[in-house]
């Protein structure tokens, strides 16, 4: 598995799109963060993230549209303990006109460590027929905005290689 080049301060040049505590309900067996759950923290930050392009829950509700998940990666790089601050920050690799690739960087606050990263490849859905649909002019143009503020950061986000928009 290759290794993060990217550090803490490259990450949070990023927003922060979600903050949280971590409860023990979150903890598994091995005493640290279950799985499902940094699927769960990554999506608190991915709503965000979508809410800021115009793409949330007050776009689902107005346009009958919304968003799938058709891909997920995710890359473990330190534990997540009971109590600790994790937070959520989000960068757009790619879009196309119906789809984004976003990757979510989970950092530990507490023990300042990249804990994980959280790839999603996202398809803007008409939910009237469920099948995928262009994104709306203002969200396609939020997303190139910050696609091309992205891809001009001085370092490169460590995908797993193989998914696209």
């Amino acid at each position: 598995m290759p290794k993060t080049q990217a550090s803490l301060k490259d990450i949070r040049q990023l927003e922060r799109m979600h903050q949280q505590r971590i409860p023990s309900a979150f903890m598994d067996e091995n005493s640290h963060m279950n799985v499902q759950f940094y699927v769960h923290v990554a999506e608190q930050g991915l709503g965000e993230f979508l809410r800021r392009v115009g793409l949330g829950e007050l776009y689902a509700a107005a346009d009958k549209f919304g968003n799938f998940a058709l891909e997920q990666h995710i890359r473990y790089y330190a534990e997540i303990l009971t109590g600790d601050q994790v937070s959520v920050h989000a960068r757009l690799i790619d879009v196309s006109p119906k789809r984004c690739y976003v990757i979510c960087f989970l950092i530990n606050d507490t023990r300042e460590q990249l804990a994980a990263t959280v790839e999603v490849v996202m398809m803007n859905i008409d939910m009237t027929r469920r099948r995928g649909a262009p994104f709306p002019q203002e969200a396609k143009v939020a997303l190139d905005i910050l696609q091309a503020r992205h891809r001009g950061l001085r370092w490169e986000a460590p995908v797993c290689g193989v998914m696209r928009a």
